[in-house]
C-alpha cells in the first residue's frame, strides 16, 4: 500500500513505524477519521472519500508521501 502525502489520520500523529506492515495494519484497523490536506475534509478534491485504500496512485490528487516506509531510495 502506498501512502499519499495529503492523507491525514489523527491516530498516527506522533507515532513512528519501522515496519511497513505495522503501519499498513494501523491504517486499516484505525477507527479514526481520515482527512485530506487539500480540502481539510473527509473527501479529496475529486469528492471521493479519503482512506488509505482509496488514496492510491491513479487518483488524480495522489502524491507519494516522502515518509512512506515502502518507498525505495534511489
Amino acid at each position: 500500500m502506498k501512502l499519499c502525502a495529503h492523507l491525514q489520520c489523527k491516530a498516527l500523529i506522533g507515532r513512528a513505524f519501522a515496519d511497513p506492515e505495522e503501519l499498513a495494519a494501523s491504517l486499516v484497523l484505525s477507527d479514526s477519521p481520515f482527512t485530506c490536506l487539500h480540502t481539510t475534509q473527509p473527501w479529496g478534491p475529486d469528492q471521493s472519500l479519503c482512506a488509505p485504500e482509496r488514496c492510491q496512485p491513479g487518483r488524480a490528487c495522489f502524491e507519494r508521501s516522502p515518509r512512506d516506509p515502502s518507498a525505495t531510495v534511489a
